[in-house]
């Protein structure tokens, strides 16, 4: 499809939603949250002799549309100016270490009034639905499922069908493959979707797959995640199997697997988790294993300190062993 397809669906649904909502015409303001959203992020990366920083400001926004039948969807906007520090390797969004920009995270609509045997329909900017990250929002987070390692990238434009049913949820996208642009890039494209019982639940088991083409690099996967939750403990995994496609070394086997062992406080203020990360390459002489420890703690509704290190157990073949530390101070109002 089009990416000017994308962009009239994007506005004709807004449009939508403003005129059918009532509440919305008269006050857009009635069921609208936002806050203000500020942090930063020290990294220290051992492999690479280099301490670099982050700097994020921006406005969060969740809004609920009504009509005089009830919620007829949602629409949430994330908008963030992002400065780098000294920052290596230069992430895709900037252009050099010190560079700043102007960063969209989410910002989608979410139609949701149509007849239950019917899925909803979102158009805009959002997180594949794979794996973990389809149920644990990580996007601010030191907390990560390496979706964007693993992917090609953790957001891209495009559409979704999803649906909350009695005993599972499901959603499906086809998004463009241009991570932060709306349009499709030499052909790139991603087909993604994930069906799993209800998030809710202590115990949530999900089946993901991904057909992609991201950065000239194709890719498939299938995967299974797992969620187990016992008082205030939780275990959770991922295993994803499939192959890359770089054009240059032909189809190459991946395997990622991700285990995590978490403790949140009664009073939900503190939590800890440790992850046990294995990714493996049919090229690559050795397996990359690595341990992430990380904890956060929210002072209150506004401040959240959090701090993780992760660090590679196993000898790679060629450069260093994967050691970065990093510490976020977050304050949203």
């Amino acid at each position: 499809m089009k990416p000017w397809l994308y962009i009239f669906s994007l506005v004709f649904i807004s449009v939508v939603f403003v005129f059918v909502s009532e509440s919305c015409y008269g006050n857009f303001s009635k069921n609208l949250r936002w806050s203000i959203d500020g942090s930063a992020r020290l990294n220290d990366n051992k492999a690479l002799d280099n301490t670099s920083a982050i700097y994020a400001l921006g406005i969060d926004t969740h809004k609920v549309f009504t009509n005089s039948s009830g919620d007829i969807g949602y629409g949430v906007g994330q908008v963030y100016f992002t400065k780098l520090v000294n920052h290596m390797p230069v992430p895709f969004l900037f252009s050099s270490k010190d560079d700043s920009e102007f960063i969209i995270r989410e910002a989608h609509l979410n139609y949701t009034a149509g007849p239950n045997w019917l899925p909803n329909v979102r158009v805009g900017h959002f997180t594949l639905p794979f794996g973990l990250e389809e149920n644990i929002d990580t996007n601010g987070r030191l907390l990560d499922y390496y979706h964007g390692k693993n992917l090609g990238t953790k957001l891209d434009w495009g559409l979704s069908f999803n649906k909350v049913l009695r005993q599972i949820e499901y959603n499906v996208s086809y998004t463009l493959g241009g991570k932060d642009q709306a349009k499709s890039l030499a052909g790139s494209y991603a087909l993604t979707g994930r069906i799993g019982s209800l998030s809710h639940l202590d115990f949530v088991l999900g089946l993901s797959f991904f057909d992609g083409k991201i950065d000239e690099v194709s890719r498939k996967r299938l995967a299974i995640d797992w969620q187990y939750y016992w008082g205030t403990w939780g275990i959770l995994g991922e295993l994803a199997l499939g192959e890359d496609n770089n054009q240059h070394q032909g189809w190459q086997k991946e395997k990622y697997s991700l285990v995590e062992l978490n403790k949140t406080s009664i009073n939900e203020q503190l939590k800890l988790y440790s992850q046990f990360i294995i990714r493996a390459r049919t090229d690559h002489a050795s397996t990359d294993k690595l341990v992430n420890i990380g904890f956060s703690y929210q002072f209150n509704n506004q401040l959240e300190l959090s701090m993780s290190g992760v660090k590679q157990i196993n000898s790679p073949a060629s450069g260093k062993k994967q050691q970065l530390a990093r510490v976020q101070i977050r304050v949203r109002y």
